[in-house]
């Protein structure tokens, strides 16, 4: 009997002494897993930058923004959808400060749903930022800001395969029935079609058709702009001696301490009379037969006195001027001027009065909201003036006016052979 209670109390000696071990690893470790695994949503919204942008919430029925509107949450397995002269902007961000995680600029006739969008709980989470999105039809461009404290990953879901981002940078992604056409404009991304993958990095393009391999590296667009988007501060760029009309007015600020929570330059100044400060990179780069010349801009407007660019159309919170050589070999100058408030009038013209032709009208953007600007082709807009490239000078980004806040989160100049 006594060997037996002997032979039952080791027993339960050893099962505690395991249970207790058990306890002793398993607990750490499901502390560490909840850490790494628990997640919370990121802030997606979306917002109408041209035109009327169709959204379709969860279950919902279809909604209408309009450019100037103010932005609209969306919910994962909520859908946007664009017709063929609109155009959106969709938002991922922490819902703590607000830092800009992931940005999506959706063009016309395209149709997006998002799938997912965390973060983790727990700051001592070492896991990603994720985002998962589908593009069933149409052209995106995707930005990813660079982040000090975890990286970001970005799965896109086309109709032909897999696209994953994994790196700060910028990307283009076209979809149709028939292909998927992924473009690094800057980073490094990997498109996947069943077990084929392959890798790409800046400058390099991938065609992905709906039967076989993914097709590259090809070659693809080229950025002109150094530090499009300021991630280096101003390197590359000259900042220009700020002009101010009235001795005693104050001067411009510019700094990047900005309201859009991501990295950029802004122009910032209060005053009477005009001022104006700019930065200038130059670019020297020979376009002689190239395909196609684009100007890309990313800005936020959140302050104008004067209406639309003053009484000479010269005044703009936003000049964006690019000077080339012709294929004559004369100088030109071909600007783009920004503007949020006003209305076009005999003294507040559409146009800059004072400069020299080709005179582009002024583009009118929404107060307070980042939003986009892509160019026409200006190879062929400017060849139809007879006054087409053949080497770029450089470029110059101009903050003018009396009172005026302005916003330059990124700039791109893209040439195709």
């Amino acid at each position: 009997m006594n060997g037996r209670r002997i032979h039952l109390a080791w027993i339960v000696i050893l099962a505690s002494f395991f249970v207790c071990i058990g306890l002793l690893v398993a607990f750490p470790i499901g502390v560490r897993s909840l850490i790494q695994e628990s997640t919370r949503s990121l802030d997606v919204t979306v917002q109408a930058n041209q035109g009327t942008v169709g959204v379709r919430q969860t279950d919902g029925e279809p909604i209408a923004i309009f450019a100037g509107a103010p932005p609209l949450g969306l919910n994962p397995s909520g859908s946007i959808l664009t017709n063929a002269t609109d155009t959106a902007l969709l938002m991922a961000q922490l819902p703590d400060d607000e830092q800009t995680v992931a940005r999506m600029q959706i063009y016309g006739n395209t149709n997006v749903t998002l799938q997912r969008a965390s973060t983790p709980r727990f700051n001592a989470s070492t896991s990603e930022h994720r985002i998962a999105l589908s593009l069933d039809n149409g052209r995106v461009q995707l930005t990813v800001p660079q982040q000090d404290d975890r990286p970001v990953f970005v799965e896109m879901i086309t109709p032909q395969g897999k696209i994953d981002v994994r790196e700060a940078g910028q990307y283009s992604v076209t979809t149709n029935n028939v292909e998927t056409q992924l473009a690094v404009l800057q980073g490094q991304a990997v498109a996947e079609q069943g077990e084929e993958s392959l890798s790409l990095e800046t400058d390099q393009r991938a065609v992905m058709p709906s039967s076989g391999p993914p097709r590259g590296p090809l070659d693809t667009e080229r950025n002109l702009v150094s530090n499009g988007d300021f991630s280096r501060s101003l390197d590359d760029w000259v900042l220009l001696s700020p002009n101010v009309e009235i001795e005693g007015q104050s001067s411009v600020d510019v700094g990047f301490n900005n309201e859009v929570d991501e990295l950029g330059v802004g122009f910032r100044r209060v005053g009477i009379g005009h001022a104006d400060a700019g930065l200038r990179q130059i670019l020297n780069e020979d376009v002689t037969d190239f395909e196609s010349l684009q100007l890309l801009v990313s800005m936020e407007v959140s302050e104008q006195s004067l209406g639309v660019c003053g009484e000479r159309g010269s005044e703009c919170p936003l000049i964006v001027r690019i000077e080339y050589v012709d294929v004559n070999g004369v100088d030109q100058t071909w600007q783009q001027g920004f503007y949020t408030t006003g209305d076009i009038s005999p003294v507040t013209p559409d146009v800059c009065v004072a400069c020299a032709p080709p005179l582009n009208e002024h583009q009118r953007v929404p107060f307070g909201q980042l939003v986009f600007y892509e160019s026409e082709n200006l190879i062929e807009r400017l060849g139809q003036l007879d006054i087409v490239p053949r080497r770029v000078k450089s470029i110059t980004l101009i903050a003018s006016g009396h009172t005026f806040d302005t916003q330059i989160v990124d700039v791109a100049l893209l040439a195709r052979e």
